[in-house]
């Protein structure tokens, strides 16, 4: 018997407030505050917007919209905390769990990290295993088509599989030495 449709919310499809946004936008300035506004859309369309407050001496991040007619302004704290190669990595802390998120999704009327809405997932886990299956087989079908469409595409030198070949038939689950030897002989 076929399972009742949940239809969760999908990380990937919803507004979210990111740090690599923030940093792209130049929002991030060391020893600044600096205010602008965080804008999306969908389709070509703006779908809503946000104003975005960033003091980097006191380290908040202050998140100014509308939900529905409801006005909401609050403030969320950051983290930093020195990088690998140097300088320093930047987090939120989530304003309901109190973890470090590099990313805010505004599922409900606030922006919070993906632990505070557990029955929410990405896209790719909705998808039937069948579904994810098949993307797959296209995926390497286009991979073999691309390389096997240039100009001097080789699959075979001095009669065995190049490495480039193999390594698409191995991603393809298609690689067995034995039936291609075989094949080659015939």
């Amino acid at each position: 018997m076929a399972k009742f449709p949940t239809f969760p919310d999908c990380f990937d499809e919803v507004k979210q407030v990111s740090m690599a946004g923030l940093k792209r936008l130049g929002y991030l300035r060391p020893n600044a505050i600096v205010r602008g506004s965080y804008r999306w859309t969908r389709g070509g369309k703006p779908s809503g917007w946000i104003t975005v407050a960033v003091s980097w001496p006191d380290r908040y991040i202050d998140l100014d919209y509308n939900y529905g007619d409801k006005p909401i302004s609050y403030r969320v704290k950051l983290e930093s905390l020195p990088a690998h190669f140097g300088g320093f990595n930047w987090y939120f802390i989530c304003p309901a769990t109190g973890k470090r998120c590099r990313n805010l999704y505004g599922i409900g009327e606030y922006f919070l990290s993906r632990f505070a809405y557990p029955s929410a997932m990405y896209s790719k886990q909705t998808e039937s295993k069948h579904t994810r299956e098949m993307l797959k087989a296209f995926r390497c079908l286009d991979l073999q088509h691309d390389y096997l469409s240039r100009r001097h595409a080789r699959t075979t030198y001095k009669g065995n599989l190049t490495k480039r070949y193999r390594r698409i038939l191995d991603k393809e689950g298609r690689f067995n030495p034995n039936a291609i030897r075989q094949f080659l002989n015939w």
